[in-house]
C-alpha cells in the first residue's frame, strides 16, 4: 500500500511542526534549567540570534546566554503560548509568543520582571533535524513588580535549580517523590 503525496506532504509537514516545537520548548528548559546541551542543540552553529542588547552566533549562544542567566540567586522561568509554525520545504518561519519572568535584586529588594516576548524564528532542516538559523526577539511589553512576600523558604516545595540537580533531571535516575505517608 502506498500513501498518496498529498497525504505524505501533510504528515511531513506535521513531523516538521512537532519537531519544531520540540526545538522551542528545548530552548527554554535549556535556558532555565542552564543547560548548554540543550541550548546548542537548538542552533545551527551559523546561526544569528538578536536579542536586541546582545547579537550571538548559534555556535556561541549557550556561552553567551548561561553567562547572562546563571550567576547569582536569580531563576528564570518562560512560559509559551501561541506558537504558528509555518513549513516550506527544508525552511520553516515560527512566531512564538512567550512570557519570560526573571527574578532580581537591586538595592537590597527583590523584584520580579515579566517580558512578553516573541521569537520570530528561521528554522532550516539539515542533517536530519530542525534546528534554528535565525532568530529576532520582538519585545511586545515589559514590568518589573517589587516582590512583598515569597513562599521559596518552605521546606514543603521543591526549589527549582539552574542545573542538573533540577527534579527534571534527577527524576531519570530514580524515585523524586516524597513517600506520603511522611507528612
Amino acid at each position: 500500500m502506498t500513501m498518496d503525496q498529498s497525504l505524505e506532504a501533510q504528515l511531513r509537514s506535521l513531523l516538521a511542526e512537532r519537531d519544531i516545537r520540540n526545538v522551542l520548548l528545548r530552548y527554554c528548559r535549556g535556558v532555565d534549567r542552564c543547560d548548554d546541551s540543550l541550548i546548542a542543540s537548538c542552533y545551527h552553529d551559523d546561526a544569528v540570534d538578536d536579542h536586541g542588547n546582545w547579537r550571538v552566533s548559534g555556535k556561541d549562544a549557550p556561552r553567551e546566554i548561561l553567562a547572562r542567566v546563571k550567576p547569582g540567586p536569580e531563576s528564570a522561568m518562560h512560559f509559551m503560548g501561541n506558537i504558528q509554525i509555518e513549513v516550506e520545504g527544508d525552511i520553516a518561519f515560527a512566531e512564538s509568543y512567550l512570557l519570560a519572568f526573571r527574578t532580581a535584586h537591586h538595592n537590597e529588594r527583590a523584584y520580579t520582571r515579566t517580558r512578553a516576548i516573541r521569537f520570530v524564528d528561521r528554522f532550516s532542516y539539515r542533517n536530519g533535524e530542525w534546528r534554528i538559523s535565525e532568530r529576532v526577539v520582538v519585545d511586545d511589553w515589559n514590568r518589573v513588580d517589587e516582590i512583598m512576600e515569597t513562599m521559596s523558604d518552605t521546606p514543603l516545595f521543591r526549589p527549582s535549580s539552574k542545573d542538573h540537580s533540577d527534579p527534571v533531571y534527577t527524576i531519570r535516575q530514580g524515585r523524586v517523590a516524597r513517600d506520603p505517608e511522611l507528612r
